[in-house]
């Protein structure tokens, strides 16, 4: 479901904002749709280097993996991974326990089914400031990062734009980054952390429908689009 965001940050406010440095300043640009679909970078900061924004291909793959992105995501789509799957021995629950990483976004998007038609919808801070998702991480043995966004639950104001899926991509709030990345912090604390309630910090608005065309992409696509209103109840 959520396998697009947003990232229109320039180099100088991301850095400023998250208080760690581009490992990589020449390879970072800001996107107003960043389509996971495609094998697409995108900026993370990992347990391992908490001070820098690293680069990890979206989609995460297991370690010991070696053939090619599109095959492995072709089988298990893994752009998103359910956190309630994480109590579980599945593969990927290691990286929960000890490979956690912050992906600052500018926004995400949904979609609402309205009168058989499907409308999307952009949601982002209302100080259109940058804010982190919760993810994890794995590194390749060829040292490339691959990683996932968690969700989970989707809260009251998300399922008011939603009617697709029930769940959100879980956020982490710029206070608690420390206790997201640390080697110390216990299960039971990363299960509070992906529970807080921020809802009241977001606002939401429906986009074009040029969204839905992997092959367009503009500066005014963010804007608020007001639709037919007999069609949009």
């Amino acid at each position: 479901m959520y396998f697009r965001i947003s990232n229109t940050a320039d180099k100088n406010l991301l850095e400023a904002w998250s208080n760690a440095s581009l490992k990589y300043p020449n390879l970072y640009k800001p996107q107003i749709i960043i389509n996971g679909l495609n094998e697409v970078t995108i900026p993370i900061i990992t347990m391992e280097e908490k001070e820098k924004i690293s680069l990890a291909i979206w989609g995460l793959l297991p370690e010991e993996y070696n053939e090619d992105w599109t095959l492995f995501q072709n089988t298990l789509n893994t752009l998103n991974l359910n956190v309630e799957h994480m109590d579980s021995s599945i593969w990927y629950t290691e990286a929960y326990k000890q490979r956690r990483c912050l992906i600052p976004v500018t926004g995400f998007y949904t979609s609402y089914l309205r009168n058989g038609e499907m409308y999307p919808y952009y949601v982002g801070l209302k100080s259109g400031k940058p804010f982190y998702l919760a993810g994890i991480y794995n590194k390749l043995e060829d040292g490339f990062i691959t990683c996932s966004v968690l969700v989970g639950k989707a809260s009251r104001f998300i399922e008011k734009i939603q009617n697709l899926t029930d769940c959100m991509p879980l956020l982490i709030s710029s206070t608690e980054r420390s206790d997201w990345l640390s080697e110390e912090t216990s299960l039971n604390r990363l299960k509070e952390l992906l529970n807080s309630d921020e809802d009241d910090l977001f606002h939401a608005h429906p986009i074009a429908k040029e969204f839905f065309n992997n092959d367009i992409s503009y500066d005014s696509m963010l804007l608020p689009y007001e639709y037919v209103k007999s069609n949009f109840k």
